[in-house]
């Protein structure tokens, strides 16, 4: 296999930080502090007391797995359009000159009518989304994807304050985001048809933050600075939260994203959720004036998040919005 498959360590270095002084409206400096920690250490923290109820989270789940039960011929009846919504077949995820990863999903977005001045633009990965009959996938999704969202605007808060920033720096470039939502489904890794395929290469996410809700069976591995790699399990209660590659750029690599993967290790089917919490389409992205000195200059030209994050997933997914 081509996959990383080094003797993996466990999870102990991976923090869970405690949201709940940031919920509940309490001081938050000494959340603020540990993330900051976490960031520059290794990119990854567990977010306990979140504030999404567990009912939430466990009827998204339900309706995933109902949803993949389902034939792939009655699946590709919503497959994805030309918005990026619906769904995404195995072999749809494949990175230039690696095996496709052996994953499929059903991908959600800010749900926008076909009148909405950005669709009328077309603006890549703005649109409605798409739904197979009956509300029983489309309700659990949205009100997951509604509780998470609340969730990171809370967390853009808390980034801000951890970077000394003024508390709304994220958030004004987040009055339109292009969010998205995949529900994730892993087969079997005896499923695999193509060489060093595997639930996941590794990777680093494009955008700014992920909020991910894995099932118990686990699977997610994350890189170390140093190359080695540790797992990060399923912990009750938990989201994994990582930076993505917008927030290194952002922060001058201050905070920098971290290369993670997915191996199906148990054979059995896997399912996750994550959330993709990214800006407007027209946000700029440039290093944050304190993230830069005479000694460590800017890394990275500007770039639109929006155009950044669609000409990635164009290259990895074959979306052609």
């Amino acid at each position: 296999m081509t996959f990383q498959d080094k003797s993996l360590s466990p999870s102990s270095e991976i923090p869970i930080l405690d949201m709940a002084p940031m919920i509940n409206g309490e001081d938050i400096h000494e959340l603020a502090a540990e993330l900051k920690l976490a960031c520059k250490k290794i990119g990854f923290f567990y977010a306990l007391n979140h504030g999404v109820p567990e009912s939430v989270i466990a009827n998204a789940f339900a309706a995933s797995r109902r949803f993949f039960e389902q034939p792939v011929e009655w699946r590709m009846k919503v497959h994805k359009d030309r918005f990026h919504r619906g769904y995404l077949p195995l072999g749809t995820t494949k990175y230039p000159g690696k095996a496709a990863d052996l994953k499929d999903s059903f991908d959600i977005g800010v749900d926008l009518p076909l009148d909405h001045p950005d669709v009328q633009a077309g603006l890549p990965l703005h649109g409605p989304n798409q739904w197979p009959a009956g509300d029983w996938l489309k309700e659990p999704a949205e009100q997951y994807f509604s509780s998470v969202k609340s969730f990171g605007f809370k967390l853009l808060k808390l980034f801000a304050k951890s970077l000394d920033l003024e508390d709304d720096f994220f958030l004004r470039h987040y009055d339109n985001p292009t969010i998205l939502m995949r529900m994730l489904h892993y087969p079997p890794q005896s499923k695999a048809e193509e060489e060093g395929s595997v639930g996941a290469l590794a990777h680093t996410d494009y955008g700014v933050i992920t909020v991910l809700a894995q099932d118990p069976l686990g699977g997610l591995e994350l890189e170390r600075r140093d190359g080695s790699w540790i797992k990060a399990p399923y912990i009750p209660g938990t989201f994994v939260v990582n930076i993505g590659d917008l927030m290194g750029r952002w922060t001058n690599d201050v905070y920098r994203s971290n290369k993670h993967q997915v191996i199906n290790r148990l054979d059995v089917e896997r399912f996750s959720i994550p959330f993709f919490f990214n800006p407007n389409h027209r946000a700029v992205i440039e290093c944050i004036p304190t993230c830069k000195t005479s000694e460590r200059p800017a890394r990275y030209p500007s770039v639109v998040a929006g155009e950044y994050i669609a000409n990635k997933i164009r290259s990895n997914q074959g979306f052609k919005g």
